[in-house]
């Protein structure tokens, strides 16, 4: 019995004489959703974009190998995705400098509603847009040569890496795998671009590559994952249908490949070289970090005249890596060098190290010293070798052992708090036992 004491009726033909209890709110639920289903045909629906998303915030994860890991809003998916970011420098200090960079801009795009979706490359506007020119890409993608391929990858990366770092990286990379097509294509040329097609690179191909490939452990691993990276690329740009590098694997990297130290000889090699181009400052910058064990970064680039003690050289705790401040011995060799050059007669709040090539109020960039030392590395064929500016540190300490086999001695110099991390810091080397001779060790019982 409905309301005033209705009754309905069904209207199902097999229904006559079955009455049922009207329920008035499934039947306006009903009509309601009726309109809405009738509005919803004559026009499309409004979505609400959020301003903000779910995410964690970047942060450096210092571990052997740092890098960047942060977690972003996926729209699709519905959660957050992990993402890691592999920082840029030759040594720990600059790959830490980087990446403390790389964390503050992602957070601050994070706090502005920054998010993934699958749309994983910016559309072919933007990118003209970014860089000024539009993209080329060619219309029939077997007819594509390797090197057109790369400019492509070149051309819409170029948005969003730095040209001076990671670009020119890449740069090198090509310019490793361009000498060997050339020997394969028998191009004696140097500067004739290879002319092998995208898709005539083959696994075969990648792997005599790699085959032949003398850089160092860390260098080679590095390379090899740019090269995946790159065919990656291609492949979601449709341009190529396999990634020929997928399957080489990486090889092994030995602590003592980080920072190898340099011979007897390349030291006499480098010191000519730079000073036959008359740059001064750089050795003079290489005496510092070779005579007092003193990193390149923050600790040697940041150092200050009134730093520089009567027989020491002090190491403030903001600018160390242990942040403590430490004391280092001037040897003699370096002593003559501070004071034939008067370095203490300048004020003791200048920097050592200026753009004007004399202590001054303004230190130089992390990368002042670095890009001239990486063309001396090139001229005399040692890049890509592990070798870099934190090579003389550990390339003192080793002399200093060699020469003293004084353990201790090598381990106030170096500002180990224990033996036993200078034990294991020369070790890695292979330098504790070198010149111990064993045949000489007699029998106690004789």
């Amino acid at each position: 019995m409905g309301a005033g004491g209705r009754r309905f009726e069904s209207c199902h033909p097999d229904s006559q004489n079955r009455p049922f209890q009207a329920n008035w709110a499934v039947f306006l639920c009903a009509t309601f959703l009726l309109a809405v289903n009738r509005q919803y045909k004559n026009q499309k629906p409004t979505i609400k974009v959020k301003a903000e998303y779910p995410y964690t915030p970047a942060r450096i994860v210092d571990s052997d190998e740092p890098y960047v890991v942060y977690y972003i809003w996926h729209v699709q998916r519905e959660k957050k995705i992990r993402k890691r970011i592999s920082l840029v420098g030759t040594t720990r200090e600059s790959k830490l400098e980087d990446g403390a960079k790389i964390v503050k801009e992602i957070n601050t795009l994070l706090k502005k509603g920054w998010h993934a979706s699958d749309e994983d490359y910016a559309t072919e506007q933007e990118i003209a847009q970014a860089i000024g020119e539009p993209v080329r890409k060619p219309d029939k993608p077997e007819a594509i040569s390797f090197m057109e391929a790369y400019s492509l990858y070149r051309q819409v990366k170029a948005k969003d890496l730095r040209e001076d770092t990671t670009i020119t990286l890449y740069d090198s990379y090509i310019k490793h795998f361009e000498r060997f097509l050339r020997q394969r294509e028998n191009i004696e040329d140097p500067l004739q671009t290879p002319k092998i097609k995208l898709h005539e690179i083959t696994q075969p191909i990648a792997n005599a590559f790699f085959d032949q490939s003398h850089q160092g452990g860390r260098y080679r691993n590095n390379m090899l994952g740019f090269f995946r990276s790159l065919f990656k690329f291609l492949i979601n740009r449709e341009l190529t249908l396999k990634n020929p590098f997928l399957n080489i694997e990486t090889v092994p990297v030995d602590e003592s490949d980080d920072h190898r130290p340099f011979t007897q000889a390349q030291a006499q090699e480098i010191r000519d070289l730079i000073l036959k181009k008359g740059d001064d400052q750089l050795w003079l910058f290489i005496q510092f970090a070779y005579f007092l064990f003193i990193r390149p970064g923050k600790e040697l680039r940041l150092l200050q005249i009134g730093d520089i003690l009567e027989n020491q050289v002090r190491v403030i705790s903001g600018n160390g890596k242990n942040r403590k401040t430490g004391y280092v011995d001037i040897p003699r060799a370096l002593e003559q060098t501070i004071t034939e050059l008067k370095l203490r007669d300048y004020p003791p709040h200048y920097y050592l190290f200026t753009v004007n090539k004399k202590p001054g109020h303004k230190p130089v960039g992390k990368n002042y010293f670095y890009k001239r030392h990486v063309e001396i590395m090139k001229e005399l064929e040692l890049f890509g070798f592990d070798y870099d500016l934190y090579s003389w540190k550990p390339t003192g300490a080793i002399v200093l052992y060699r020469h003293t086999k004084d353990l201790l001695r090598v381990q106030r110099h170096c500002r180990h708090s224990t033996p036993d991390q200078t034990y294991t810091y020369l070790r890695k080397y292979g330098e504790v036992f070198v010149g111990t001779d064993l045949t000489d060790f007699p029998a106690l019982w004789e």
